[in-house]
């Protein structure tokens, strides 16, 4: 009996999540009321505070659940884990990324644009906590095809370099009269083989010009 309480309240709790994602992506938080939530989620308007501690909860969760759709810390952790070179898993990485990014949700494509545009201090909170996690397995595999510390400020551009193409293709993705628009409806495949060429050929020369120096 318990188990099946557990059940339940994960299927409510799940219910309340997209239906949130999708009401703010399309209306913004300010404007995507509890009520308004708890109405098309089909649930009481109590269930809210109960499984998410509140409004700032639930969009905290939003942002995490937007985030998760396109790579889970779980993945990132067994990618990581993986035996094979840094060159290998950062192509794993695109590929799964890049395939996310053209078949997912647009919902939390557009929930995290809103943030990233806005600044605002849950993405500030999701940084510290989950956000800050996968950004560190990622630094990894940087630090070892460039040769560069982890500490070294110069691989925050090389960070930079990487991902900037990831969310130009998220924003892409949400607006059609964007020119890179057509960039989104490419082969998954061949744009994260694009993607981790270049990346590659430009973290090797971050190594040479580094050991030169």
């Amino acid at each position: 009996m318990p188990r099946a309480r557990r059940t339940d309240g994960d299927a409510t709790k799940q219910k309340i999540l997209f239906a949130a994602s999708k009401l703010i992506a399309q209306n913004g938080f300010a404007k995507s009321s509890n009520k308004a939530i708890a109405q098309a989620a089909e649930v009481d308007l109590a269930s809210i505070n109960y499984h998410f501690k509140g409004r700032e909860g639930l969009y905290q969760a939003v942002i995490t659940e937007a985030h998760s759709q396109y790579f889970d810390e779980k993945d990132l952790i067994a990618l990581a884990a993986l035996d094979i070179s840094a060159e290998e898993k950062l192509g794993l990485f695109f590929e799964k990324l890049t395939l996310n990014l053209l078949t997912g949700n647009t919902w939390y494509s557009q929930i995290l644009i809103r943030e990233l545009l806005t600044s605002s201090s849950r993405l500030d909170q999701f940084f510290k906590q989950d956000g800050n996690r996968k950004f560190l397995l990622i630094l990894d595999m940087i630090s070892e095809i460039s040769g560069l510390s982890p500490n070294q400020p110069k691989i925050l551009a090389c960070m930079l370099s990487v991902m900037a193409p990831c969310f130009m293709l998220i924003l892409a993705e949400i607006n059609p009269l964007s020119p890179l628009h057509s960039v989104s409806k490419m082969d998954a495949q061949q744009l994260a083989t694009h993607l981790k060429t270049f990346s590659i050929a430009g973290l090797k020369a971050i190594k040479n010009q580094h050991s030169e120096n």
